[in-house]
């Protein structure tokens, strides 16, 4: 098999790049299906063992693998930065596998791999299934046993964790049956494609039934602790700073939006924000008549903006396209989405999702409920399309170093699309009375965010304290903050990474005299890791 990454003349970086190979081999062998993600057809349709030996055999792959790379020098400029993004790699994944083991604690972590391949092939290849139908069809036949081998697995699961794996398996289960009526027909013995969807989705009902019967663990068990929390800052946002100091930043920005967005609010009458975005959002429809046509002009309309030209430059070759929801997937998406080509993929057209569930609404209130969910959509094409996540990951899969396409820190990917955001409204390319007051609202929710990330998990929060925070200080109903706190407990630092990251950005750019474009097209270029990694005089924009 062919190297994946290229190895340079440079005897440290070789041994860098060659140590990545032997890692990356090993560990696609245990999780196949992480490497198809990644867009390496030829692990596409496996699903890797998952027995509790399997999660052993890659702790003591971290533990073998680790200690070799901290032993090279740091090196120089790129290999710095590659030699850094790797360790912080495999340092939070021995956490995640050992020192807080997902797959003992998070049933979740065996019901989403199972789903979650079948529904990447079926997502990325939803205009030409049956190409993808034999690699389908030999995932679903694995999921009994991936999911047997998984109950296995689990030791005191966290309370939540294990409510939100019974509802999430029963829906894998109902989305399963939605898909095989896509596939059966396509599959060259359809009598089997039939009984491989049924007894998958059997297994999964199952599983459920399963967990609702488990002795559970500690109610806070998904809180990693403040040593570990800021373990994690250090390792996936690139910051020596403390919790503490971050709840003082978290404060201080939570301060400052408020007031900027008591001033826009003002321009709009005497009510709160959130209500007076609700009434906008009542009264919106799409220009274009239709949602789809709508997310269409707009993402045409900000890429050929002549201010987008003046933001960053496009990829040759880049594509993108919007495209609606299929019916049997509608369930699984949110208003909009964008499914990125993996860092391998032979094909980087990026695909940005609409979701127009009003077309399938039983009264016009639903109707018009259903199209309200879309209100604010030119961030949302900001943010996920032009210049946001779609731009950016091409970009990133582009970079001299295979290694380093293969790491995403939300600090910049999300910080990015924030600053996308931002720039759109400062530069008049959302030229909507109401455009500012979207982007400060959303900032403000940014802004809390970060003083509920930090307190869930150094153990100052409740769930349900986090969701009161939401539902009091940014306007969300109830289910709408405990949904978003179910996401928090899950992904230490990711939620606080939004407006820090994007905060990140902006000091960057007021500290240098280039261009803007000049700017963000440097930022661009060394792919989605922490800022102060980019090289090792931590001078972030250094020229290549």
């Amino acid at each position: 098999m062919p190297a994946i990454f290229h190895p340079p003349p440079r005897s440290h970086a070789r041994q860098l790049h060659a140590g990545a190979e032997t890692y990356f081999r090993a560990a696609w062998k245990l999780a196949p299906q992480e490497a198809a993600e990644l867009g390496l057809a030829q692990y596409r349709g496996k699903l890797g063992p998952n027995d509790p030996g399997s999660h052993r055999d890659r702790i003591r792959l971290f533990e073998q693998t680790l200690p070799l790379i901290e032993d090279l020098p740091p090196g120089e400029g790129d290999d710095w930065t590659d030699r850094r993004a790797f360790l912080a790699f495999l340092r939070t994944g021995l956490f995640f596998t050992r020192d807080h083991p997902r797959w003992q604690i998070d049933p979740q972590t065996h019901s989403s791999t199972a789903v979650n391949a079948v529904f990447h092939l079926l997502v990325r290849h939803a205009e030409d299934l049956p190409a993808v139908t034999p690699d389908i069809l030999s995932l679903v036949a694995s999921i009994p046993r991936f999911l047997d081998e998984g109950r296995a697995c689990l030791r005191r699961p966290v309370p939540l964790w294990t409510r939100l794996a019974v509802r999430s398996s029963t829906h894998a289960a109902t989305f399963l049956e939605q898909a095989a009526a896509q596939i059966i027909p396509l599959a060259e013995s359809p009598a089997r494609a039939k009984r491989l969807f049924a007894a998958a989705a059997t297994a999964f009902r199952a599983y459920a039934r399963h967990l609702q019967k488990i002795r559970t663990g500690p109610a806070n068990g998904f809180s990693v602790g403040r040593a570990n929390f800021e373990f994690l800052l250090r390792e996936r946002m690139g910051t020596d700073a403390s919790a503490a100091e971050l709840l003082a930043e978290g404060r201080r920005l939570v301060a400052t939006v408020s007031d900027e967005l008591r001033r826009e609010a003002a321009k709009f009458g005497r009510r709160p924000a959130h209500e007076i975005l609700g009434r906008l959002r009542d009264e919106w429809t799409p220009s274009a008549g239709d949602l789809l046509a709508e997310y269409r002009t707009v993402t045409e309309a900000i890429k050929k903006h002549p201010a987008t030209a003046g933001l960053v430059g496009l990829p040759r070759g880049e594509k993108l396209k919007v495209l609606p929801v299929p019916d049997f997937l509608r369930e699984q998406f949110p208003t909009a989405a964008y499914s990125a080509p993996g860092p391998f993929d032979a094909d980087q057209t990026g695909i940005f999702w609409v979701n127009d569930l009003s077309k399938h609404a039983k009264s016009e209130t639903e109707r018009r409920a259903e199209i309200a969910q879309h209100f604010g959509l030119e961030l949302t094409c900001a943010h996920e399309a032009y210049p946001g996540h779609h731009l950016q990951f091409v970009v990133q899969n582009g970079h001299p170093s295979r290694l380093r396409r293969m790491f995403s820190h939300a600090i910049f990917y999300e910080g990015w699309t924030l600053w996308c955001e931002k720039l759109c409204i400062d530069q008049k390319i959302y030229r909507a009375p109401h455009a500012r007051l979207i982007q400060l609202h959303d900032a403000l929710w940014r802004a809390h965010r970060i003083i509920v990330d930090i307190g869930l998990h150094t153990g100052g929060m409740t769930h349900a304290a986090a969701t009161r925070h939401l539902v009091t200080n940014v306007g969300f109903t109830k289910a709408r903050a405990a949904a978003d706190v179910n996401w928090y407990t899950s992904a230490p630092t990711v939620p606080m990474s939004y407006l820090l990251g994007r905060e990140k950005v902006a000091s960057l750019f007021a500290a240098q005299h280039d261009s803007l474009r000049n700017f963000n097209d440097q930022l661009l270029s060394h792919g989605a890791v922490p800022f102060a990694w980019f090289d090792r005089e931590n001078r972030p924009l250094a020229k290549r």
